[in-house]
């Protein structure tokens, strides 16, 4: 079955209950968090059994939605949900196929599994703003990434900094802004970090190094599971060096609309 949050009152614990061991539930547990579910661009939705025990979850935000899926979930029912949603794209687990039509990306999950070093290395770490972060992750872009509207991408980070479910940390470089990460989500045990740009103006100088480990320091110090959603084959040894080990697969489908 297919729930409405708005009538299972148990949604946020258990979601709670696998945020810091599944990158999906804490990605979901992070939207709702940030956007309350009355807001009429987000809806929330539990998976469960004939007898009521969850068996997942799913979230919308605009026409994009999450998926958390287990072993137990209905994939056939999702299926049939997720042709009738409007969606424009999902994102779930890799290790899950849905029923549906559709363009598909598929990249690796990876799981911070060693303690992070303590950040050394030149370039000063700060606290951007947004618009300084924007502006290095639209200079950063490579073939394929196209960045949203700054005024979308301005809206929701500074929503989601305000309510404590992302983080942004910086470098810059003779003043200058020079690389960004964040993390994307925030939700109970877990936490995913994304966007980790860099002007190629200022590339090579361990200005990612400096500020994933930072990040991952501070994660950790608040013993949250750290993981990351990287594009297949890139970008691997890189993270592998920092103590991310691969855990799984993530899947993004797109819709013709």
């Amino acid at each position: 079955m297919i729930l409405s949050a708005h009538k299972t009152p148990d949604y946020v614990r258990a979601l709670n209950r696998y945020s810091k061991h599944d990158p999906f539930a804490c990605r979901i547990l992070s939207l709702y968090h940030s956007y309350r579910p009355d807001l009429p661009f987000v809806d929330y939705w539990m998976l469960t059994d004939d007898d009521g025990v969850f068996t997942g979850a799913a979230a919308r935000n605009g026409s994009c939605f999450i998926l958390f899926l287990t072993d137990r979930s209905d994939l056939s029912e999702v299926s049939a949900f997720m042709r009738v949603a409007g969606a424009s794209q999902v994102l779930l687990n890799g290790r899950y196929r849905l029923d549906v039509e559709g363009s598909e990306t598929e990249g690796v999950v990876m799981k911070l599994c060693r303690k992070p070093e303590e950040a050394t290395g030149a370039g000063n770490l700060v606290q951007p703003a947004i618009k300084a972060a924007y502006e290095v992750i639209v200079k950063s872009a490579g073939k394929g990434m196209t960045p949203p509207p700054f005024e979308d991408f301005y809206v929701d980070v500074n929503h989601r900094l305000r309510h404590g479910t992302m983080r942004l940390i910086g470098v810059t470089d003779g003043g200058k802004p020079a690389a960004v990460a964040m993390t994307v989500a925030e939700g109970g045990g877990g936490a995913v970090l994304g966007a980790v740009a860099c002007d190629p103006r200022y590339r090579r100088k361990g200005y990612g190094t400096l500020m994933v480990t930072e990040l991952c320091a501070r994660l950790s110090a608040e013993n949250k599971t750290v993981y990351l959603h990287r594009v297949k084959d890139r970008n691997a040894a890189f993270y592998e060096r920092l103590g991310f080990e691969d855990c799984g697969t993530w899947r993004e489908i797109r819709f013709s609309r």
